[in-house]
Order: structure tokens, then sequence, then C-alpha cells
């Protein structure tokens, strides 16, 4: 059927909220009717092609296009004979030369004629004439889309390689928690809600539980105001690498001088946003993920489900190419298995622990088939083969390090009235430096009042007095003294606090303890633990607690390490190790307490195991058979 077909095209969006669709579709048709093309047409009607924001630079209107469909149909001989109006040859394509004139070849198989309007020449097989001139405007058309491709790729990496080097934004697009300021990326007052969430989950709390939390206080905790959390929008968030200031990006990148037009991607992934949760507790945290998925017990009822697509039977992915899991209901209790997330650390290798839950299978004469749960504290590495730290039984280290802080000296750990003097000092700086930053300021703008342009030596100082500003007073919010609830540390009933179902206790009793231990390090010889609780405040460095995990688990030893200075002292129950500066060890017996062997012994193992090479250790190591010789 010999028909009129009219082809207006556009790549861009720029172009799209323009005028280049209505430009071309008068043009074309003012071209039709001029020459009256119609008359000769079996159809009296045009036929409108039209393909907008696809590129035919990268031979997406071939490939993906209205252009590319009617192609098909071409080659099929529905259209014999016919004729295509365009604005341009570069309309039709942009890509190699070569190719151009293989769809021209294509077209020529089946008498088609193309009208190129702005140069008002008819290409076809009784005019070859004009077969240079074609490839002339392909190849111009050609180097001018390839040139732009360049230009566009090199502006991207010069703006990755800015991002690496100055911090400056790569992408306007941003999550929730980050503002851009002054072409710079800084986390928001948002950042409050994601760190929230992370330390709850840390804690035991699942996911459903901690939306539900948060609907609870208000607009204030919420994202977008009338967006309410929801137990799969959570569990989005802690997959989130951009919280740890990570972001992927793909780079398209193809070979336009290949026939073929191969196709490759490269993913970039830099760190160019403001850090809002540490690397470290991201992994953990993804670890605690893995971990809680077999039982479904501290996904706050639920469980984690994956999707598969039927075509593939592939799970699908997110975005940034995660599996994408969604909770369903198990008809399981809430509960906070673990107070202890994102403290406990392993003494063997320095890697996180995690709460790790097993189900065994069990069958017996009158209980019949069952399953049976064991709660352990496991090192990462151990679990992987790079470490030989053994598993310790949760319920064991959560009973011996709650009683020992119930019964502490919590004088010794806090002390609130304490004189800083670096206090006044950070203050009289971040006074200093702000006014510095709006003496920079004044000039800069006074500077633009005038029409000049703004010295590059004068940003780059302003850059750097606001870093340091943000320095200060990051060090200063780290003098901000915190409440720490000593009467309910003390006084919390431990078998109201035991029972994983009172999650509101539990969950307060973690948020206590995250404000005075820095981390609790666990390893085990046999039956025996070893829990070195570290706190937040220098004057008490360390207690140890010695623990035998029998069938009923008992205190065997405790070591209280404490530094006075030049002086530090090792305290057991029933002996002190004192050394001042570089002076050699000193042997305090306790009134009326004979020296244990035990506790001699369990010091001594302890300190090797720290450091063979301790001067404590070597010097304990000689006394020992003086000591029991005697």
């Amino acid at each position: 059927m010999k028909k009129c077909f009219i082809y207006h095209h556009v790549s861009s969006e720029l172009q799209l909220s323009g005028t280049g669709i209505e430009r071309q579709e008068q043009n074309l048709n003012a071209y039709v009717e001029r020459i009256n093309l119609l008359a000769e047409m079996d159809d009296p009607e045009a036929t409108i092609i039209s393909d907008q924001g696809v590129s035919a630079f990268k031979g997406l209107n071939m490939s993906e296009g209205e252009l590319g469909r009617w192609m098909d149909q071409v080659r099929a001989g529905m259209w014999d004979d016919s004729h295509l109006v365009l604005e341009s040859i570069d309309r039709f394509s942009r890509q190699n030369p070569f190719q151009v004139v293989g769809y021209l070849a294509e077209l020529d198989r089946h008498n088609i004629t193309i009208h190129d309007v702005s140069l008002n020449m008819l290409i076809n097989r009784g005019n070859s004439a004009m077969l240079p001139i074609v490839a002339m405007s392909a190849q111009r058309a050609y180097e001018e889309s390839k040139i732009k491709s360049d230009r566009i790729r090199d502006g991207w990496r010069r703006k990755r390689e800015q991002a690496f080097k100055q911090g400056t934004i790569v992408t306007n697009k941003r999550p929730q928690w980050i503002d851009i300021v002054e072409d710079r990326y800084e986390l928001n007052d948002k950042v409050a809600i994601v760190r929230e969430i992370f330390h709850l989950y840390q804690t035991g709390i699942g996911t459903p539980t901690i939306a539900k939390m948060l609907n609870e206080r208000g607009s204030e905790w919420l994202f977008v105001s009338g967006r309410l959390w929801r137990g799969e929008s959570i569990h989005k968030l802690l997959r989130n690498k951009r919280v740890t200031g990570s972001i992927f990006i793909s780079e398209i990148i193809r070979d336009y001088s290949s026939t073929s037009n191969p196709v490759d991607q490269k993913r970039y992934e830099m760190d160019v946003y403001p850090i809002a949760i540490s690397k470290e507790e991201f992994d953990l945290v993804q670890e605690l993920l893995k971990s809680r998925r077999p039982g479904a017990k501290v996904t706050g009822g639920k469980a984690l489900k994956k999707f598969y697509d039927p075509n593939t039977n592939k799970p699908y992915l997110d975005r940034d190419g995660n599996v994408i899991e969604l909770e369903v209901d198990t008809g399981k209790e809430i509960i906070q298995s673990n107070i202890f997330n994102g403290i406990c650390r392993c003494a063997r290798c320095g890697e996180a622990m995690y709460h790790n839950v097993v189900v065994a299978k069990r069958d017996s004469k009158k209980k019949g088939k069952f399953n049976e749960e064991y709660r352990y504290i496991r090192c990462i590495a151990e679990r992987d083969g790079l470490c030989d730290n053994k598993a310790l039984k949760y319920e064991v280290v959560e009973q011996f390090v709650i009683e020992h802080i119930k019964n502490l000296d919590f004088t010794k750990i806090l002390k609130p009235n304490e004189i800083n003097p670096e206090i006044e000092l950070v203050r009289l700086k971040i006074e200093e430096e702000e006014a510095h930053i709006e003496d920079y300021k004044l000039n800069i703008e006074r500077i633009r009042n005038t029409g000049k342009k703004i010295p590059f030596a004068v940003l780059v100082e302003l850059e750097e007095s606001e870093d340091r500003l943000k320095e200060l007073k990051e060090r200063q919010t780290t003098f901000t003294e915190v409440q720490v609830d000593t009467d309910y540390l003390k006084t919390v009933d431990p078998s109201v606090l035991f029972d994983v179902k009172n999650i509101e206790v539990r969950a307060r009793m973690a948020a206590e303890l995250s404000k005075i231990v820095d981390s609790i390090q666990l390893y085990r010889t046999g039956k025996h633990y070893v829990i070195t609780i570290n706190y937040k405040k220098v004057e008490v460095l360390k207690h140890v607690l010695f623990v035998e995990a029998k069938k009923e688990p008992v205190l065997v030893s405790g070591v209280a390490i404490e530094r006075f200075g030049d002086t530090v002292a090792y305290s057991t129950p029933s002996f002190s190790i004192v050394v001042e500066g570089v002076t050699s060890p000193r042997l305090i017996n306790i009134e009326e307490e004979p020296l244990s062997i035990i506790d001699y012994s369990l010091l001594l193992n302890y300190v090797d195991a720290v450091d063979p090479n301790n001067a404590v250790g070597v010097w304990m190591r000689n006394q020992f058979n003086f000591l029991t010789s005697n």
C-alpha cells in the first residue's frame, strides 16, 4: 500500500517541554500540503510516526521507538512504494553513517522515498546522486552527537572527581536526611530518625514495632508529614547503604563505532554523602537482618519473605541491587531477645558479635516432636572461619553483666560536675571562627555587588573556615552531659527484665546501658567466659568478669582495672597489683582476705591473653612459683 508517513522526533526532556514537536509538525504538514503529496497516495490521510524522549544517537528510536516498529512493517512488505517525510536525516538516525546507509538500503529495497525537508531533498533509488550528501549529513550528525555524548560523560567524570576531592554534590537526588547547602551535602534534623531506627533495631526490637513506636511519637518522627512508617519501610531503610555516605552511580557506555552497538554498564560506589551511620554499625545490622530471618523471632511477629519473578525464578531486586523482602505475619509474639546489639565485640579478633538464634528439632517419648531454641552471642569472623573464638550462651552473658551493673559504683564512671578547661577553649574558638565566616561572607557580597568575579582563593578560605567550624561544633557536642538513670539500673527487677516479652523494659535497659558502656568484649575457653566491660569514661578502664558457664553458672572472679594518672591498679577480690610509672608492680593483699590462687591465675591468664609482653604479666609469671610454693 502506497502511503505517506510523517515522522517527527525529539530526544531530550528539554525538547519535549519546548516547541520541538510542534515546530516539526507544523513544518512537515506545510511541506506535505505544499507539494500536494497526499494526492499521489492510496490513502488520502497521512500517518504520524512520533518518537519523543528517545535517542537517535543511541539507536533507541530504531530498537525501542515507533520508527523501529515502522521499519519492521516495511521489511514485511506492508508499505512498498510509500513516502517518509521528516525534517532532516538526523531525525531519522544519528548513529554511525554506515548504519544509516544500511537503513536507507533496506528502505530502497521496498522503494521507499525519504523527504528531507530542511535540504529540500528526495532520497530514493532514482536520485542516487544525493547519496554522498546524505552520507555527509549523517556523518556530521553522528560527530555532533558523539562529541555531545563524550562531553556529558567527561562532565560526569569531572563531577565525580570533584565530589571525591571537594565534597561537592554529584546529583540533586538525595535521601530525606540530607539537604543541599551551597553546593554541598549536609545532614538535616531527620538524621536523628535514621539513627534512632538503627539503635532500636540493634536493641532487638522488630521493624513493625519500631514503625509503631515512631508513628506514636508524632509527626516530627516521620520523614514526610502524613506518611506513616511501616515495617517494610523500616526494613528498607536498614538496608539502605546511603546512610553510610555511599551512593551508586551507573554509567551506560556504548561503543558507537561497532555495528552491533554493544552496551556496557559501569557502577561507581562513591562516598559523597555525610555519614549518618558508621560502616561498622551498618555491617552489623546487615548481619542481624540475616541472623534473625530463619526463626522470625525478633522481627516483631513477622518474617521476611522473598518474592520471585515467575519468568526467571529469581528474586526481585530494588534499584540498588538488593533482594526485595517483605514482612508477612507469622502469628508469633513480639519479643526483644538481645539488649547488647552494637556493643559486643570479639576479644580475640575485635570483630562485632551478633545475636544468633539456633532452632533444634527434638523428639522425645514424653513430648513427641518439638523445636527447642538456643540463643548465643557469636563472632562474625568465627562464623566465617576466620576466628577461633567460640559462641557464648546469650542468657549467661546477660545475667552476669546485668548483675554487675546493678552493683556498680557509678561515682567511679560518672562525674557530671567535673571541670573541663577544653569546653571554654572550644567555645572561644567557635566564636572566633563564626566571626571569620561572617567577614568572608560580607566581603564576598561586597565584591559581588561591584560586578566583579569572586576570587577563587576567597571561596577556598571560606570553605576551610566552615569546615573548621563544623569540626569544633562536633567536638562541642561531645561535652554534653549524658543523663543516666542510675536508679533504674540499680532497681530494675531481673525477673521482669530477663523476660524477652517485656520489650519496653528491655529497650529502656538497652538505652541506659548504651550511655555508660562503650563495649563488651567476650571470649570463651571451654566453659569459662571472660566478659570485659569497657566504659565511656577513662577513670575506670574496664571490669573483667570470669564466669563458669556450667548448669548453674557462677562468677568465679573479677578484676577492676583502673588508671590514676601514671598509676594502674589491677584489683581482684583477694588482692591488688599496682604499677606506678616505670616502677615494678607491687602486690597488695586485701585485709583479712587470703590471696586466692584462682584470682591470681585468672588475672595472669587474662593479662597474657591481652598482651603476652605486658610488664604486669611478666612480673606475675616470675612470682607465680614463689606464691604457689608458699
